[in-house]
């Protein structure tokens, strides 16, 4: 199984690298292989980070993107699941020569499947949980999963090209979003990081420890709680956001309900109509 994630403009929040970076951390994910083709990348918009080394020195860590995968210390509770992560950043140039090579090294490291991981800014209140959507271009996943396909209708992004050219090949993907609040998408969102953490545990039935990324999720929306303090605007726009969530979710729940006590309804009255008439 590979799970995608990259920085960019499917990454709102950096909530879908954030998830990926927390689980490989915890996982001792190994790295196998880093593509820093320097063709790959605009260095005008994606420039080189100055590090500096214990003794002072000065270096530097250039854009790339990253393979991680099983290793001698890796931790799956699931023996038969192998999970390997690719991320970095999203590529400004030469993407079907970058999608031709990575398309190599799926096929060498045997992927069977391969989940797609975004976060985007949205409509949303920080302060209720985390809207997480899922969609597949796979039949077999749709019907497995419950899930629809996508209807999305725009400008794509490098992760959603390459997951077309994924399922050309025959691999199943799926592709998993978090919604993060529009207001404070710039910043880091360890709250949509840990939706995302939560869904991958349930869907692939592993687990790891949850309580840096609870902390940091916990000081997250007390810092926006803080942030909105002293903007009244804000605050009644995040309400207006908040009571349209809840009437939304008491609606759905009242849906839910009636089609429960129909369900009811039928198994209780199976078998008591009599014949069909003419």
């Amino acid at each position: 199984m590979l799970i995608i994630a990259l920085d960019g403009w499917t990454d709102a929040g950096m909530a879908s690298t954030g998830a990926v970076s927390y689980i490989k951390e915890k996982l001792s994910s190994e790295l196998l292989l880093a593509l820093d083709d320097q063709d790959y990348f605009d260095l005008l918009r994606q420039r080189p980070i100055i590090v500096l080394d214990e003794h002072g020195e000065r270096d530097f860590i250039w854009p790339s993107i990253e393979l991680f995968g099983p290793g001698p210390k890796s931790e799956v509770q699931q023996k038969d699941l192998s999970l390997y992560f690719l991320t970095g950043q999203e590529p400004a140039l030469q993407w079907q020569f970058l999608i031709t090579e990575l398309l190599e090294i799926i096929e060498d490291r045997d992927i069977q499947s391969v989940i797609m991981l975004g976060s985007l800014a949205a409509e949303t209140p920080h302060s209720r949980q985390i809207k997480i959507y899922k969609n597949s271009q796979t039949a077999s996943v749709r019907n497995a999963l419950g899930i629809e396909r996508s209807n999305y209708d725009g400008r794509a992004g490098f992760i959603s090209v390459l997951g077309h050219a994924i399922e050309k090949a025959g691999i199943p993907t799926i592709s998993i979003w978090a919604q993060v609040p529009h207001y404070v998408a710039s910043m880091p969102s360890p709250k949509a990081a840990l939706a995302l953490v939560n869904d991958l545990e349930i869907m692939l039935g592993f687990t790891v420890d949850h309580k840096e990324i609870l902390e940091s999720a916990f000081e997250w929306e007390r810092s926006v709680d803080t942030f909105a303090e002293g903007d009244e605007d804000l605050l009644n726009y995040i309400a207006g956001l908040e009571r349209s969530r809840d009437e939304a979710e008491a609606e759905e729940m009242t849906t839910d309900q009636l089609a429960l006590e129909f369900e009811k309804f039928l198994r209780q009255n199976e078998g008591e109509a009599g014949p069909p008439q003419s």
